[in-house]
């Protein structure tokens, strides 16, 4: 069964927003975990007035008032990032182990907000919010039954283009990207790499980053891959439609105890 999972980040207002649906985000985004199942709701208004000629006919209708809303639940209620959307930033204190929270009146702040949400069936979408601000926060229940959430609706304000809020999807994988990196000094042999389990041709152990795509590139083709690095690595490889990529190190030679090791630099929070 095809799932989707939710990401929710927030950052100061004004932080320059995303320029697509995989673009990497700056690291001023904070990342506030995931959105609760019911996803979130957008609600659009827009107030109209009929202008009727004699007789009853309605000869035009004029837009009064425009707005929008989202709706969605926070999960992560012992993160003290979470604790300062909700609650305000200046209402939240950390001394080790301890948090405070104030509940006062002081309205809450205008942000930035990013919801990522992956359907596995479908693709990654993304909205960004330039201006958002948490109008309210429904009541809080505290249960030893259930886990605790903060279901909150979100004003969306105009940025300086007229618009409140910016939406794309991205049809298929997202992106992944992968640190690969030579240990142990080899001084001689080669190393493999492969795309979902499909194996690429065996590179030399101080292959250059255009040998290490090119070998990739014949797996997932020219436009579904990059690779960065040095002779010898490390390298950081972008596969652009998605995929895992796994190695193996058994063919270097020299050095001490070689090995090749493949980890994730970023990815899409999934559920487990």
């Amino acid at each position: 069964m095809p799932r989707a999972t939710g990401t929710l980040l927030r950052a100061p207002l004004g932080t320059p927003g995303p320029a697509n649906a995989v673009a990497e985000l700056s690291s001023a985004w904070v990342d506030l975990g995931y959105i609760g199942e019911d996803g979130y709701t957008m609600s659009e208004s827009r107030d109209t007035d009929k202008k009727k000629a004699f007789g009853g006919n309605v000869v035009k209708i004029l837009q009064t008032d425009y707005s929008l809303t989202i709706q969605f639940s926070f999960l992560e209620s012992i993160n003290a990032d979470v604790l300062r959307a909700v609650y305000g930033d200046d209402n939240v204190t950390v001394r080790g182990p301890s948090i405070r929270v104030r509940h006062n009146k002081a309205p809450l702040p205008h942000a930035s907000w990013v919801i990522d949400t992956l359907d596995s069936a479908v693709g990654l979408r993304r909205i960004w919010i330039p201006d958002g601000q948490i109008t309210t926060v429904d009541d809080v229940q505290i249960v030893h039954t259930e886990t605790i959430a903060y279901k909150v609706t979100v004003e969306c304000f105009e940025d300086a283009d007229g618009t409140p809020l910016y939406e794309w999807v991205h049809i298929g994988r997202p992106p992944t990207q992968w640190t690969v990196t030579v240990d142990g000094k080899p001084t001689g042999g080669e190393f493999t790499l492969a795309v979902d389990g499909k194996p690429a041709a065996a590179v030399g152990f101080d292959a250059t980053n255009a040998a290490v795509r090119s070998a990739l590139a014949a797996v997932v083709g020219a436009e579904g891959v990059t690779v960065t690095g040095a002779a010898g690595g490390p390298y950081q490889v972008t596969l652009s439609g998605g995929g895992t990529l796994t190695g193996s190190g058994s063919g270097l030679t020299g050095g001490t105890a070689p090995k090749l090791t493949v980890t994730a630099a970023t990815s899409v929070k999934t559920a487990a």
